[in-house]
């Protein structure tokens, strides 16, 4: 949905700006709201199935029981730095609301409200995995990989 509202977005505004000779700021501003939306909101799902970036040259060497234990160190390394930053995103969030965005005319709120979102979110993945590492670990199971939606 925020994908096909900032593909239409765009070809709007190319059209009106290229063809029509009169561009329109608030398709440009929706563009970049539904823009920044989509990279919090894809970089979740990314952590979701595990299929997010990693510099993984020497992690691929590990041992299975080492990456269960590197895993769950930068997992909780990360819900930590994100629990202290969440609160303060919520406020910062929150305190947004006076300010509107010179288009559109809507607060700041919701272009910002998908950072919350996303820490929200990255807490509960990482949560699950370190659960679920941690399960492996003692247990010595194989973990099973879920279907990825895309495919």
């Amino acid at each position: 949905m925020i994908f096909f509202l900032l593909i239409l977005s765009v070809a709007i505004e190319v059209f009106s700006r290229y063809v029509l000779n009169k561009p329109l700021p608030k398709f440009f501003e929706l563009s970049i709201y539904s823009f920044v939306w989509l990279i919090y909101l894809g970089a979740a799902l990314a952590k979701r199935f595990n299929q997010h970036i990693r510099f993984d040259i020497f992690y691929r060497r590990f041992s299975e029981r080492t990456r269960l234990l590197v895993d769950i160190f930068f997992d909780t390394l990360t819900n930590v730095v994100f629990l202290f930053l969440l609160i303060p995103s919520i406020e910062y969030t929150i305190w947004n609301y006076r300010i509107k965005a010179s288009a559109l005319r809507i607060p700041w709120t919701y272009l910002l409200m998908c950072f919350p979102i996303f820490v929200c979110l990255i807490l509960i993945h990482n949560s699950r995995d370190i659960f679920l590492n941690i399960r492996q670990l003692l247990l010595k199971e194989i973990s099973q990989e879920e279907d990825l939606p895309w495919q």
